[in-house]
């Protein structure tokens, strides 16, 4: 190190040049083989320890939102402790509404050469038509498990009929959709569902409040649907299906044109409405279809025989994917997530970020398919959501926080998921004393685990703090613990809370969650082809975001003032602040619920973002609050 916090010139340009080479293996790997992994597209086995909502759920509202909560229970494994560490709980709170549905428009483009359009059975692309049926879909079963009061019903909006003998000269700005042989009451649920505007309607109401479904949508004008059926009956007013119901008919309209596959890679974007659908219209990719009305035809997928639609009805299988949307404080961390390395400590976040966009710049450029698999393969627990944001074309947009070091973590969707966000989450090193110190890595997760006065919340920062504090000066709560081995973070389960006061039990099957990624690609090319290092984004003067997360993880251990050893690190310019007395909180301001604007000290941080990571955005990142 340079001084009491910088990193070297040298280990900077090594981090940096490890990171590039990481991104730059996935790049290879995705090019050599563009066909995605069957788990992208396959949803059944995905975030198996999510928790659903029980029949039984208390909810909470105000006038703009109503949620569920409940309490997660933690604890730690370990031999040879005589000392113990708590059981404790920390606070959950799921969404289950939104105020306004979903805002989505079409693409007037079809995109005939679109980089995921290989990744599917057929050349023909329904992925906008399947979205919009899972939207129903999701609100249905909705309707169906929510305690308060909630109804389902059609609007006057619905898209055209045709047959075979109706003129084309009036629908020149209508895309054709066959449902083949489809009675009267399918047939009036797909005019819902390619509806302008709303063709229907799901909310519930509380004390005269009306609150729509996470995944109610409202289609913009632009281009329109017309259905194409073999039966002539004109339908009559009808029920709106129920959720299974309205299963049926996706099932048999995806086998009348086999795809099933762009049906799960559409449920996957249907996921992502309540988390990045409230503060802009979302596009959905233009149908490319064709007047074929016969299906002896079709070429097979290769995904055959494990795409089915019959998982959803089992386990409760759709019921925790339902919670996963909802939870949309947990969406963008699972996402950002693969941008986390837990080798890298906090003072050396800037040459990782760096190394890792400037592969992604260089290599993926204007490709964002090609992106999006990269992003896939990084981590292939949340792939499925990435294949859902390669959809809707938000890779780059969500990639913008990352350009400014807002990678945020929430501890709950991390351990459901199955993934690693935070260091907090992996085990105590063992032995815990080496040669009389205790890496503050240590320090901070025995801390946590003993939930200690002032450590009783996850850091906010998932980045390892650098270093090691001598034996004696120590917390007691570590010092405790010197001999023990292997102490741990444990997920133990998840209470609900209910009506009449009572709690709801989700037990984990799986307690432990703090292994380092399970994906290969960027070991198995084993420095085949590798991709000279591209070093035009390697700015060792910019190193704002390793000054932040190095001040917020360090000031989460040291809240009460520093060890003895450690007064250079605390006079270092880094924490040399005008205003650090009143400042000392900013980035826990930025990340927390009450929603607070950012102080001066994290203003001066963003007016210092003039990087090379940055250049290329033109607008403010989005300082809105992640809350764990």
């Amino acid at each position: 190190m340079d001084d009491a916090i910088r990193i070297s010139g040298e280990q900077f340009r090594l981090i940096y040049e490890a990171s590039f080479r990481t991104w730059a293996r996935l790049y290879l790997h995705v090019i050599t083989d563009s066909q995605p992994p069957a788990y992208c597209l396959f949803a059944q086995d995905a975030f198996s320890q999510q928790p659903f909502f029980p029949r039984n759920l208390s909810l909470t509202h105000n006038n703009s939102q109503v949620f569920a909560t409940g309490s997660s229970v933690w604890g730690s494994t370990g031999a040879t402790c005589d000392h113990g560490l708590p059981t404790f709980r920390q606070p959950v709170r799921i969404d289950v509404t939104l105020k306004d549905p979903v805002s989505l428009s079409i693409s007037e483009t079809a995109q005939c050469d679109s980089g995921y359009a290989s990744w599917f059975a057929r050349n023909e692309n329904y992925v906008a038509v399947l979205i919009l049926a899972w939207a129903y879909i999701l609100s249905a079963r909705w309707t169906e498990i929510m305690p308060g009061p909630c109804s389902l019903r059609y609007t006057d909006c619905q898209a055209k009929y045709r047959d075979a003998a109706t003129s084309h000269e009036n629908d020149q700005n209508a895309i054709n959709i066959d449902i083949g042989n489809a009675n009267p009451e399918e047939a009036r649920w797909w005019a819902a569902v390619l509806a302008l505007g709303q063709g229907w309607q799901a909310t519930m109401t509380l004390e005269q409040h009306s609150f729509s479904s996470p995944w109610s949508i409202r289609l913009q004008p632009g281009l329109e649907f017309s259905l194409s059926r073999v039966i002539n009956e004109s339908p009559s007013p009808h029920l709106t299906p129920s959720f299974s119901d309205a299963c049926s008919y996706l099932n048999r309209f995806c086998e009348h044109h086999n795809i099933i596959d762009q049906s799960h890679a559409a449920l996957a974007a249907v996921l992502l409405f309540p988390s990045m659908g409230s503060h802009q219209t979302l596009q959905l990719p233009a149908p490319l279809v064709s007047n074929r009305t016969q299906s002896s035809e079709l070429p097979s997928t290769p995904y055959d025989g494990q795409l089915q639609h019959d998982w959803i009805h089992q386990g409760h299988h759709l019921d925790k994917l339902l919670t996963l949307s909802c939870n949309i404080r947990g969406i963008r961390p699972m996402l950002l997530g693969i941008f986390y390395e837990p080798s890298v400590e906090c003072n050396a976040v800037t040459p990782w970020l760096q190394g890792a966009l400037a592969a992604i710049d260089y290599l993926a450029g204007n490709n964002p398919y090609l992106l999006g698999r990269m992003c896939m393969e990084r981590s292939p627990k949340v792939a499925y959501l990435w294949l859902g944001i390669t959809i809707l074309s938000l890779q780059k947009k969500l990639l913008q926080d990352v350009r400014f070091g807002l990678i945020p973590i929430e501890l709950h969707a991390a351990i459901w998921s199955g993934t690693v966000q935070s260091f907090i989450q992996q085990p105590v090193s063992y032995p815990l004393v080496v040669h009389g110190h205790v890496a503050r890595a240590d320090e901070c997760r025995l801390l946590f685990l003993s939930q200690a006065n002032h450590h009783v919340r996850v850091p906010v920062c998932q980045w390892k703090p650098f270093g090691a504090t001598p034996l004696d000066d120590v917390d007691v709560e570590v010092r405790v613990h010197a001999e023990c081995e292997a102490h741990r973070l444990q997920y133990q389960g998840f209470f609900w809370d209910c009506t009449n006061d009572e709690f709801e039990f989700r037990s984990s099957g799986e307690a432990v969650i703090h292994n380092p990624r399970n994906h290969s690609p960027t070991q198995e090319l084993n420095g085949e082809g590798q991709i000279p290092t591209f070093y035009g984004a390697l700015a060792r003067e910019k190193e704002v975001i390793s000054e932040n997360t190095t001040r917020n993880i360090l000031g989460w251990l040291r809240f009460d003032g520093h060890a003895r050893h450690e007064r250079d690190i605390w006079k270092h310019e880094w924490f040399d602040m005008s205003d650090s007395d009143e400042q000392d909180e900013s980035w826990t301001e930025v990340c927390s619920d009450d929603g607070s604007k950012p102080l001066s000290r994290v203003k001066s941080w963003i007016s210092g973002l003039n990087s090379p990571m940055c250049e290329a955005q033109n607008e403010k990142p989005d300082l809105s609050p992640f809350p764990i």
